[in-house]
C-alpha cells in the first residue's frame, strides 16, 4: 500500500508546482498592469500563456507584453513565447 502512495505523491507534486507557477504569474500581472487575474483563468500550452479576461485588460497586456514575458520567463524558469 505504501508503494501506491509514493506513486500518487509524484502526481501531487506536479499539481502543486503547476498551481504555484500560476500564482507567480498572477503576482507578476498584478505588479505590471495593476490588475488581478484569477488563477483559474490562466493556462499554459506549448509555450503560450492563455488568459481569459476582458478586452480592456487584453489591450493592456498587449501593450506590456514584452515586459510581462521577460519577468515571467525569469521567475518561473519555463520558456513562454507568447501571451494570448
Amino acid at each position: 500500500m505504501q508503494d501506491i502512495s509514493k506513486f500518487f505523491s509524484k502526481f501531487n507534486n506536479i499539481a502543486v508546482k503547476e498551481i504555484r507557477k500560476r500564482e507567480l504569474i498572477c503576482e507578476i500581472f498584478f505588479k505590471v498592469i495593476k490588475q488581478k487575474i484569477d488563477i483559474n483563468d490562466i493556462s499554459i500550452k506549448n509555450g503560450t500563456l492563455n488568459i481569459k479576461c476582458e478586452q480592456i485588460m487584453k489591450s493592456e497586456i498587449y501593450m506590456k507584453k514584452s515586459q510581462l514575458l521577460e519577468k515571467i520567463n525569469k521567475v518561473i524558469g519555463e520558456k513562454i513565447v507568447d501571451i494570448k
